[in-house]
């Protein structure tokens, strides 16, 4: 039996963060509940309450939802249309396949004067005749019978005979209560659904035997005529099936796990002996141990699988051994030199899923730094950085006799490897003055 707790309607009040004060829709369906109970404590500004499909014997515990406007009861166990008078607000009530032969208990719906639409289909009353007058005419508030629109024609005819309509529904009721009272009667006063529809007077000792001292044979056999034997569709009837079905998943259950045990034994594992630990790889994951790199430092590569969750690794670094524990499987390795735990690093990549431990000794090496003499990028292209000469030297030859007319400012290289530098010589012309030309201090040169 399953109740309605407060663990339960918090879990199906996901869309509304958990919240149950506030709580206007929850589905509650599929849930084996066999009461209605705590929901009008919890929630009373509920709008809409799905529970169909359940075990429910009785409307109850809903007076107190004031804005309750949809309710669907299908698929239970209710016998009488009960306890909605209070419920004001009303729109749409919905009792297909129940157990409801009292068809006149729906003539405590008449306050509820906003109820439009309601179903009542796969009930005993259902087969009655006269069964959508009588609904139509007690219930004038109802537009839509059985998913079917109310015309005002049809309406009225029903009502005009309302009286000889509910007479006959009375004598309905009362036949089918008495045909279901003989049949109680003649299964000997109680329900039985478990081996035909008989009463056991002279039962077998394998039939009352219970489940755990019958081999899989006489089980199987037993499960087979429960399965075969016919019975009336009755409330008690539905609850013996769904219990069958329940003890039938468990036993389902049982031997999966059985057979999980047999063929993948648990495995012991050993982490430690004598006082020393010890390397393990339950998982076999692929692994990097590098100590040769840094004298002041060990790195280690862990190729965990990607779809691990990082939340669920637990790596745990200790001087003398690391241990990573994922999925209840564990990795150890024990390392050859003592690190530092508080200095160590750790990091994933979100791409392979490698796991990197970094872990500093605790003896560590003075190492000399390496010169580096290749300037740097910077220092390649400042100013400050001083160019090396070429390795061709270039030498300069002057003749004495014709230094006056040498440019020294004009220095060229010749194309001719094997020939020096030289000194180009300028040609410096005379100027020709005309002889009508009379040098005036005052006027200014022309340039």
């Amino acid at each position: 039996m399953v109740f309605i707790t407060e663990g339960l309607i918090r879990k199906r009040a996901e869309h509304n963060e958990g919240l149950i004060y506030s709580l206007e829709e929850i589905s509650l369906h599929q849930s084996d509940i066999e009461k209605i109970e705590n929901i009008d404590k919890w929630c009373r500004d509920l709008k809409i309450l799905y529970l169909q499909s359940n075990l429910i014997d009785k409307i109850e515990n809903v007076g107190k939802l004031k804005q309750l406007e949809y309710l669907n009861l299908a698929l239970n166990n209710v016998t009488k249309v009960e306890n909605l008078e209070k419920c004001e607000n009303l729109k749409k009530l919905d009792l297909t396949v129940n157990f409801i032969a009292e068809l006149t208990s729906i003539e405590s719906l008449q306050s509820n004067g906003f109820l439009q639409e309601m179903y009542m289909t796969g009930n005993p009353c259902a087969k009655f005749d006269n069964y959508r007058e009588y609904v139509i005419a007690t219930l004038p508030q109802v537009e839509r019978l059985d998913g079917i629109e109310v015309t005002n024609t049809e309406r009225l005819e029903a009502m005009q005979s309302l009286k000889s309509i509910r007479e006959s529904i009375v004598w309905q009721q009362k036949d089918y209560f008495i045909k279901q009272q003989k049949t109680k009667e003649g299964a000997g006063g109680r329900w039985y659904t478990d081996i035909g529809a008989e009463a056991p007077e002279t039962a077998t000792i394998e039939e009352l035997k219970p489940d755990s001292e019958l081999t899989p044979e006489e089980i199987k056999q037993k499960n087979d005529a429960f399965w075969k034997s016919p019975a009336e569709n009755t409330p008690e009837t539905r609850k013996a099936i769904h219990k069958k079905l329940e003890e039938e998943k468990a036993a389902v259950e049982e031997q999966r796990k059985g057979i999980r045990t047999n063929k993948v034994p648990k495995r012991e594992t050993v982490l430690e002996r004598e006082g020393k630990r010890l390397n393990l790889n339950q998982a076999k994951w692929p692994f990097k141990l590098d100590d040769s790199t840094n004298e002041n430092s060990v790195k280690l590569e862990v190729s965990i699988p990607k779809y691990l969750s990082t939340h669920s690794v637990d790596v745990d670094v200790q001087p003398t051994y690391v241990k990573i524990v994922a999925e209840n499987r564990h990795f150890q390795l024990v390392l050859n030199d003592e690190i530092c735990p508080d200095k160590s690093s750790c990091q994933r990549s979100q791409m392979t899923g490698i796991l990197v431990l970094t872990m500093p000794t605790a003896k560590q090496t003075i190492v000399p730094e390496k010169v580096n003499n290749k300037p740097s990028f910077r220092d390649e292209n400042s100013n400050l950085v001083k160019k090396k000469p070429s390795k061709t030297t270039g030498y300069l030859e002057v003749d004495p006799s014709k230094k006056s007319n040498l440019d020294f400012s004009n220095i060229v290289n010749d194309s001719s490897k094997s020939r020096p530098i030289v000194a180009k010589r300028t040609v410096v012309k005379e100027k020709v003055v005309s002889a009508d030309f009379v040098d005036d201090l005052d006027v200014p040169p022309l340039f």
